[in-house]
């Protein structure tokens, strides 16, 4: 009798824990931002660091030009800084619009019989991202999300005009898509949202001019790999 009266103890015990758990689970109390979610609109700002380049396809005149070794475009650093206007669309999805400037300096190298040259283009593009934001369920202060969708970007300064004809340009505007993953984490005051998003041009951005650099490419898409912190 002493040892089933033992047993039901833990058992009684055992199922006074879960309850417990089950409740702190479910009370606000026990969670940052319990009803932020439940917001139709709100707004953020983000910071992002990253990698650029471009993509290239050699045109004919390249293959035709036996001075020319090879071209090859690296990837160098970007940063960018912009805002986050989010519109809640249903319990998992969201629809977001980030207005972002972002800083960038792209190279493609050229490699000739006897010599190098790097082309080096600077520029600083306002961008639109419009991305669906699908999230998982929120299990307490954390949440894991994908994105996916369009970026229009326009250039903007006058670093193009800068440029010789002599030298390698681009075009001023570009539509990429993009996707990433991300977490949104709960604090008490704000949302903090790690985000690891990819983005592929779809402008081929050579500019047609009579130089060497331009005629030997067909077509110079972006890609960019950056890593944002939102804070929301």
């Amino acid at each position: 009798m002493h040892h089933i009266f033992r047993k039901k103890s833990l058992i009684a015990l055992l199922v006074l824990f879960i309850i417990s758990t089950a409740v702190k689970a479910q009370d606000p109390r026990w969670s940052n931002l319990p009803t932020y979610d439940n917001r139709i609109l709100h707004y953020g700002f983000s910071i992002g660091v990253g990698t650029s380049g471009y993509r290239a396809t050699l045109s004919q005149s390249f293959l035709d030009n036996d001075t020319i070794l090879s071209v090859r475009p690296s990837f160098t650093s970007a940063f960018t800084l912009g805002f986050v206007v989010n519109l809640r669309l249903h319990e998992y999805f969201d629809l977001r619009l980030l207005p972002t400037v972002g800083f960038y300096e792209r190279k493609v190298d050229y490699q000739f019989a006897g010599s190098s040259k790097s082309q080096s283009i600077e520029s600083t593009f306002l961008e639109f991202p419009l991305l669906v934001k699908y999230k998982s369920q929120r299990r307490k202060n954390t949440r894991m999300y994908l994105v996916g969708g369009v970026k229009y970007s326009i250039e903007a300064g006058a670093k193009k005009k800068e440029k010789k004809k002599t030298e390698l340009r681009t075009q001023s505007a570009d539509l990429a898509v993009e996707y990433g993953v991300g977490f949104d984490f709960y604090c008490p005051l704000f949302k903090f949202s790690p985000e690891l998003r990819m983005s592929h041009g779809l402008v081929n951005m050579v500019n047609a001019d009579p130089n060497v650099y331009s005629t030997s490419l067909s077509k110079l898409t972006t890609h960019t790999l950056t890593l944002y912190l939102h804070f929301e």
